[in-house]
Parts: structure tokens; C-alpha cells; sequence
């Protein structure tokens, strides 16, 4: 910051706690006692932004409870945190805690000023990007049925693509056919296995079984049956 302080700079977020020195002391309080009064307004912001939230967290929540097709609740209950009888420090026996005790408060009254920027410039970020995520959506709703100029690919033309590709040899290994594509004839098993870590089928062995010595061909010829 080009004053001097390596762990601690004379200006928000005042990165220091206990032990500070008078330059840094002074520019705290004063930053502190010049932002003090607009207390009560912040306060009023904060209220505003919060009713603002639980309207939309009460639209939300009546929503997947009822209207949804799958019943959800939130799952976040903030509970109060209470340290047990070891989660406690040793208590010193010197008051020199005192000083850090007071402006570990102060900062506790003041966290959100000194970090307004950071919440401000996160806060409109995340609101260009669930903007964008959302149109982004609606678009891509759009184009699943439209075809437009720069793509025709509808899920319409893509579902009789595939359809297409069904009964093409070099697809039959990747679109099995289980239903009429059968070995052996009359069986339910299919030629080729759904997946490829699946158990190989009776006829994918076959193929790699020795024919018989002078034949030149393998156990059975696709579309055989046999």
C-alpha cells in the first residue's frame, strides 16, 4: 500500500487486531466515527434487503411444497452456536486482551462497512450472472424447439437424426438393436451388449473363438441366426 505496514495498512479492512500503533489507531476511529451516524440507515437497508429475501425465500419454498412435482424443504436451520466447556481459551491472567477484546468488537459492529465494496461488486456480479444463467436457459428453451438461422438443431431433427442412425452397420456395435437385433434367432439377447462393461454377448465370443482348422471364416456369419 506504499505506507510502511506490511501486516496491517491504514485503511479498510484494517488488517490488524491486537497490536497496532497510533497512526494506524487514528485512521481506524476516524474512518469508524465518520461512518457512525449513517449506522441507522444501514440498518434500515439491511431490513429493506432482508424482507426482500424472505418474500422470495417464501415464493421459493411454497413452490417446491407444493406445486412441484418433487415435494422439497430447505434444508439450512441456523442454529445458535454455543462452544462447549473446551471450546474455550485459557483465560490470561494479564489484561493486555483487552485492547484486541474492544476492537474485535468494534469490527463486529462494523464488518459490513469495511467490507461493503467486496459484498457491493460480489452482489452485482452474482446478479449479471444468475441474470445471464437465466436467459441463457430461456434461450436454449427457445432453440430446443425453433430453428433458427444459425441452427437447425431442434430436439425434433435430432431425435429423427438418431432415428436414422438406428439399422446403419457402422452404428449397430454403439445403437443395439435388443429387440430385433438377436443371437441366437428366437432368443432375447441381443447381438451386441448395451454397454460396453457389460459382459460380452454370446455372439461377441463367438467371434473371437478359432473356426474350425480349414474353414477361414469364424463361428457364425452375422445375420446368419445361427
Amino acid at each position: 500500500m506504499g505506507n510502511g505496514y506490511v501486516y496491517g495498512y491504514t485503511g479498510p479492512p484494517f488488517n490488524w487486531q491486537g497490536n497496532f500503533c497510533t497512526t494506524q489507531w487514528n485512521a481506524f476511529t476516524t474512518w469508524v466515527n465518520a461512518r457512525t451516524p449513517i449506522l441507522p440507515a444501514v440498518q434500515t437497508f439491511y431490513q429493506i434487503r432482508a424482507a426482500q429475501l424472505r418474500k422470495t425465500s417464501g415464493v421459493l419454498e411454497k413452490f417446491y411444497s407444493s406445486y412441484s412435482d418433487e415435494k422439497l424443504g430447505p434444508t439450512f436451520n441456523k442454529a445458535p452456536w454455543k462452544p462447549g466447556q473446551q471450546g474455550h481459551f485459557n483465560y490470561p491472567f494479564r489484561d493486555d486482551q483487552l485492547p484486541s477484546v474492544a476492537v474485535g468488537q468494534i469490527k463486529e459492529y462494523m464488518k459490513d462497512q469495511f467490507q461493503r465494496q467486496d459484498e457491493a461488486v460480489w452482489a452485482m456480479n452474482q446478479m449479471r450472472n444468475l441474470i445471464e444463467k437465466t436467459e441463457d436457459k430461456a434461450e436454449k428453451t427457445f432453440l430446443a424447439l425453433n430453428p433458427t438461422q444459425w441452427t437447425n438443431e431442434t430436439i425434433p431433427t435430432l431425435i429423427s437424426r438418431i432415428n436414422g442412425y438406428f439399422g446403419s452397420p457402422e452404428y449397430e456395435a454403439v445403437l443395439v438393436m435388443d429387440q430385433t437385433n438377436v443371437y441366437p434367432a428366437g432368443s432375447t439377447q441381443p447381438r451386441f451388449r448395451i454397454n460396453q462393461l457389460d459382459i460380452p454377448t454370446q455372439w461377441e465370443i463367438e467371434q473371437t473363438t478359432l473356426a474350425p482348422a480349414g474353414t477361414g471364416a469364424s463361428v457364425d456369419t452375422k445375420g446368419s441366426g445361427q
